[in-house]
């Protein structure tokens, strides 16, 4: 997918500067840095829903015993 993204003209200049000297590029700078954040962001949606469901678990009697659902009720406008 291609995006196109603004910086300051100093910020931009100054990342060229920092890729030149690691070898790199700003393009893959920018990819690691979108990488890295996707991929905490997908870890803490998994730990979320993880936690959700061990939450569901060890209160899984009180919503046996509690929750039931009515189709008539629920379809009630």
């Amino acid at each position: 997918m291609s995006i196109t993204l603004s910086a300051p003209p100093a910020v931009v200049q100054d990342v060229r500067i920092y890729a030149e000297r690691h070898s790199t590029s700003l393009n893959a700078i920018i990819r690691e840095h979108l990488e890295k954040i996707a991929a905490l962001e997908r870890k803490l949606r998994r730990e979320g829903a993880e936690q959700l469901a061990d939450f569901f678990e060890s209160e899984k009697d009180w919503f046996d015993d509690a929750v039931t659902f009515d189709r008539e009720l629920a379809n009630a406008r």
